[in-house]
């Protein structure tokens, strides 16, 4: 006499682990999609931490679209514009200058220490906001001089510094 069993327990092909069922697997893709987008979406929606890198000629021309947003502001010290002063009210030194490239120029603002290659005709990236015609920045980064500049070191007064490939051809 022989007996035959069955499993009530749905199998997998050649008797292996159950498989999920098919609302199991449709509720998994629904829910990682939805994870994905939600992801996406609060990248988007957050964009306090974006930072445009601008040079001062692109945001001189269109000065209204990038006020109070946050740049990187792109340029050279313009000779003999710098100005210092304590403020003793918060114990910072204050800097006032302009910044310049590809013949436009704008007026900066920056309260803190700033790094010892900061000078006139230094090459500068500032990160801060645009207010009204003033630029407000938070840091300034100052490029190292290159090694391989020539003897004497420093730009003319009267050169239009443009540090942008297409600007200089003229696009």
């Amino acid at each position: 006499m022989t007996v035959q069993t069955t499993s009530a327990l749905p199998t997998g092909s050649a008797g292996g682990p159950p498989r999920a069922g098919g609302k199991s697997r449709v509720l998994l893709i629904v829910l990682s999609v939805a994870i994905i987008v939600g992801g996406i979406g609060l990248l988007i929606s957050d964009s306090s931490g974006f930072e445009y890198y601008k040079h001062v000629d692109e945001v001189a021309k269109q000065s209204t679209a990038w006020q109070n947003k946050r740049l990187q502001l792109h340029g050279y010290v313009v000779p003999g514009s710098i100005k210092k002063r304590m403020n003793h009210d918060v114990q910072k030194l204050e800097y006032k200058f302009q910044i310049e490239n590809c013949g436009a120029t704008a007026e900066a603002y920056f309260a803190g220490v700033v790094p010892d290659t900061f000078k006139d005709g230094a090459e500068v990236v500032l990160k801060g906001q645009l207010h009204g015609q003033q630029f407000q920045a938070s840091e300034v980064m100052a490029k190292c001089p290159s090694k391989y500049q020539q003897a004497g070191g420093s730009h003319p007064t009267a050169v239009v510094r443009c540090s942008r490939d297409s600007a200089e051809k003229g696009n």
